[in-house]
């Protein structure tokens, strides 16, 4: 009897378990809700918010510069002969040229503006380098004993650049021929010359003459071996 009620028990159990069977679902046919579409796409990584920043910064400034290229993906760069990268279809805008800043005027040369000539007898006059008082009475058309006389001078006194000299007002011209070479013409200047020397060597020419139909000034040192003009 024992042994017949264990059996009963164990049939009775297994009816149970086949009908527990019938009812749940094959393992691997379960229906799984459909994601929706917020739900297919997995949320943005690190990447993709990097990206969308840079795509819209990027489009902003192209959008204030009338820019209308595409812009691609922020990951696609190349170099530009510059050395720069850039992203391809955006324009690339060259650096601001130099700007050189601006060179001083240089001031235009003065013109040379030669003396006047002496007018007339002057009252007073002083010895350049190489002049002497025969010079002047020559030029000035004065007698050179009475030059000598006034100036408390003799044929053997010394004369000397920066001495002022008295010019006789009266007591006659000068005697004989006041040109010692004739003129106009030309001359070629020698080591040592200067336009003083030069109107003594001609007598009666004054150096402030020569300086002006040369367009020289009357201290200049002309070179040695060009040829000037003696009016």
């Amino acid at each position: 009897m024992k042994t017949q009620r264990s059996i009963e028990i164990l049939l009775a159990f297994l009816l149970i378990a086949s009908l527990a069977a019938c009812v749940r679902p094959i393992p691997g046919t379960k229906e799984e809700p459909v994601p929706t579409s917020e739900e297919a796409a997995p949320p943005a990584g690190p990447t993709d918010v990097l990206e969308q920043i840079y795509l819209f910064a990027t489009q902003t400034a192209m959008a204030t510069q009338g820019i209308t290229t595409g812009v691609p993906s922020a990951l696609e760069t190349s170099v530009t002969s510059s050395g720069a990268q850039v992203t391809p279809g955006t324009v690339e805008i060259p650096p601001p040229a130099a700007v050189e800043p601006p060179q001083p005027a240089l001031p235009s040369p003065q013109p040379i503006l030669a003396p006047s000539p002496t007018p007339g007898i002057p009252a007073s006059y002083t010895l350049q380098t190489g002049e002497f008082p025969y010079c002047i009475a020559r030029r000035f058309n004065v007698n050179p004993g009475e030059l000598l006389r006034i100036n408390g001078l003799t044929s053997y006194s010394v004369y000397y650049a920066g001495m002022d000299l008295r010019i006789p007002q009266s007591g006659g011209g000068f005697p004989g021929s006041r040109a010692l070479r004739p003129h106009p013409g030309s001359y070629t200047v020698r080591p040592g010359d200067s336009l003083y020397t030069i109107a003594c060597a001609f007598g009666d020419v004054d150096p402030a003459m020569i300086a002006f139909v040369n367009n020289m000034n009357a201290n200049a040192k002309p070179d040695p071996g060009s040829t000037i003009n003696i009016p």
